[in-house]
């Protein structure tokens, strides 16, 4: 009886910390367009008086979208050395997952959706100014709708390799 009883606890337990992932509402569309450069990552301007956004884009539309504390004054070499050439945080991201989603292009729009909090994907809406630059204005919350504004200036940075974009979450 104690042995039924410590099972059902235990299912309880592990049913009850299991979260439900929401599908992203984007479709994964492979990228073929000359509209922005992908042969590098792109890095904004300072969001919540201290963070960094950093997208990673991939023609077959996969992308990453995290954000960086710089803990110095050389804010690309850290993006570089301590977040996409680290392997140990890309694999968090990708098998979390986490800041891992979908991009889409319809010129001069930009769209992506990436899951933020591991299980709410969060979209992103915006324009591209040229094959440099693009403009993030505002954010959705796709399970509370919320909508925020935003005013993020997004700037290209030739990089390679970027990290792999194989993961188990964006078919």
């Amino acid at each position: 009886m104690v042995k039924r009883i410590f099972i059902l606890i235990t299912i309880f337990l592990l049913t009850s910390c299991y979260t439900k992932l929401n599908n992203l509402t984007m479709k994964k569309t492979p990228y073929f367009g000359e509209e922005l450069r992908i042969d590098g990552y792109y890095y904004s301007t300072i969001e919540y008086d201290k963070y960094i956004d950093v997208a990673v884009f991939y023609r077959n539309g996969f992308c990453i979208n995290t954000l960086v504390e710089p803990v110095n004054q050389d804010t690309l070499s850290y993006i570089e050395n301590d977040i996409l050439l680290n392997d140990a945080y890309i694999n968090k991201l990708k098998n979390a997952p986490g800041h891992i989603g979908v991009f889409q292009i319809m010129y001069p729009d930009i769209q992506f959706e990436v899951w933020v909090f591991r299980t709410d994907p969060t979209s992103s809406f915006g324009s591209i100014i040229n094959d440099t630059t693009f403009i993030i204005n505002k954010r959705v919350d796709n399970r509370t709708k919320k909508t925020t504004s935003v005013n993020l200036t997004y700037r290209f940075k030739e990089f390679s390799p970027k990290p792999d974009s194989t993961n188990v979450y964006v078919k």
